[in-house]
């Protein structure tokens, strides 16, 4: 059900209060009905993440180090758009950068917002195949190793714990059954 725009909140003024590499940060007076409150949003221009799957159904991740994780976590390569940039070019880019892969198919799996509440960051979700191998175009400040593995071995690393990306796990479980693996083929016990 679709609410009437007179009854949708109304931005009563808006204060940028952080301009970042990778977002913003807005402060915005809200009138809602009767109530005015203020509200804090994440603006950011979307971002893209990429499940590449090789014709033997290994899948390529990258270990990188996550200072606010304070550890190296396994992920699905991945990248903030540039303003205006189309997902899928995006992604393309991303592919290449991280992994140095093209890849002659690539397949829109899903779309949807990280995290509505508090920020409007939109994130594809792509499974790219047929990959040709070229070379890898890092920043300057990346450093990341490259790893391959059996895509049902990164859906049980899901399970143990061993993957905790939230990008990574929803890419792994979307692409599992479009390349022919189970979701989860552990047993689990009756409860």
């Amino acid at each position: 059900m679709t609410t009437p725009a007179r009854e949708l909140p109304r931005i009563l003024s808006s204060q940028k209060v952080f301009d970042g590499r990778v977002f913003n940060v807005t402060v915005d007076i809200v009138k809602e009905a009767e109530v005015t409150y203020e509200r804090e949003v994440v603006h950011h221009h979307g971002s893209a993440v990429i499940v590449p799957i090789f014709d033997d159904g290994t899948v390529a991740l990258v270990r990188q180090y996550r200072h606010p994780a304070v550890r190296y976590l396994l992920e699905a390569p991945a990248g903030t758009l540039a303003e205006g940039e189309r997902p899928e070019i995006g992604a393309a880019r991303e592919l290449q950068e991280e992994l140095g892969l093209t890849a002659a198919r690539l397949e829109k799996l899903s779309e949807f917002f990280v995290s509505p509440g508090f920020c409007e960051e939109k994130m594809w979700v792509y499974l790219a195949s047929d990959l040709a191998e070229g070379k890898q175009l890092l920043e300057d400040d990346e450093i990341l190793e490259v790893v391959r593995l059996p895509i049902a071995d990164a859906l049980e690393m899901i399970i143990s714990g061993e993957i905790q990306d939230a990008k990574t796990i929803i890419g792994l479980i979307l692409a599992a059954p479009r390349v022919g693996s189970p979701i989860f083929a552990i047993e689990y016990p009756a409860v």
